[in-house]
C-alpha cells in the first residue's frame, strides 16, 4: 500500500473477531509498523529502496519477534501500563500470534502492488505481483475498515458500559 493507512483497514476486520487468538492491538500496530523503513526512505531521511527487508516474509517475522517481545516488556515490567491505556494483552500466544499475522499480512498486501518486492527473499523475485488489481485492494481495503468499524462497535460498547457500571 503506498499509504500505510489502508492497513488498518485489514487490521481491524482481521482482528476484531478473533480478539480472543489474536491480540487485537499488537496486530493493528503488525499492520503498520512494517511501513516504518519505507516512510523514512519515502520522506528522503533514509536513503534505499522504498520496500526494503522488512518488506519480506523474513524481515517481517524478525521485526514480529522485536514487536512481540516489546509489547510484553511494556505491559508487563512498566508500572502501570495497564492504567494508563486501559489495555493488557490477551496472552503471549496471542501477541505472538497477531505481531506475525500482521506484518505477514502487511507484506502480502504489498506483495500484489509491487513488483519491486522480494517477499520470499533470499528467493528473488515477487510471485504475488498482479494477483490481483490496485483498486481492487484499495477497495478491498477501504471495505475492510468500514466493515472492521462497525465489528468494533460490540465489544467498545460492553466495555464502556462494564466500566460504567
Amino acid at each position: 500500500m503506498p499509504f500505510t493507512p489502508f492497513h488498518f483497514g485489514p487490521g481491524l476486520l482481521v482482528g476484531v473477531p478473533l480478539r480472543r487468538r489474536l491480540d487485537p492491538v499488537t496486530f493493528l500496530v503488525a499492520n503498520v509498523l512494517v511501513d516504518v523503513r519505507a516512510t523514512l526512505v519515502f520522506f528522503n531521511i533514509r536513503s534505499g529502496p522504498l520496500h526494503g527487508p522488512l518488506h519480506t516474509y523474513l524481515g517481517a517475522l524478525g521485526l514480529a519477534v522485536i514487536l512481540t517481545g516489546s509489547v510484553l516488556v511494556v505491559t508487563q515490567r512498566i508500572p502501570n501500563t495497564t492504567q494508563w491505556t486501559g489495555y493488557r494483552p490477551a496472552s503471549v500466544t496471542a501477541v505472538a500470534l497477531a505481531s506475525v499475522a500482521g506484518t505477514w499480512l502487511h507484506v502480502t498486501l504489498d506483495a500484489i502492488l509491487y513488483s519491486d518486492m522480494q517477499p520470499l527473499y533470499p528467493v528473488l523475485g515477487n510471485p504475488l505481483y498482479g494477483l490481483t488489481g490496485t483498486l481492487t485492494i484499495y477497495g478491498a481495503c477501504t471495505l475492510a475498515l468500514f466493515l472492521g468499524a462497525i465489528a468494533s462497535v460490540p465489544p467498545l460498547w460492553r466495555r464502556w458500559r462494564a466500566s460504567s457500571a
